[in-house]
């Protein structure tokens, strides 16, 4: 009964088109992606205190709104949308 579930939840991926990607994830290749990522929230968000001369209290939401900017403005270069539109 197990392995009649399992095959017909198989085949309702496939139908429904779902692919499964192996990616390797803790890795030291996507540790870097990842790192660079958050290092450019960080830099994002440290020039907006800056710039607009707000205290630390705001670190949070100065985080929010870099990551809200990178969403809607970065366009992947293959597809030309934005991470939003994916």
């Amino acid at each position: 009964m197990v392995a009649n579930l399992r095959m017909n939840d198989l085949n309702s991926f496939v139908m429904n088109v779902v692919s499964h990607n192996f990616l390797a994830s803790r890795t030291r290749q996507q540790n870097r992606v990842v790192e660079r990522k958050n290092r450019t929230f960080i830099e994002m968000a440290r020039s907006m205190l800056h710039e607009c001369g707000l205290l630390k209290y705001f670190w949070v939401e100065a985080g929010s709104t870099a990551c809200y900017v990178v969403n809607y403005v970065t366009v992947c270069s293959a597809l030309r949308k934005t991470p939003h539109e994916l």
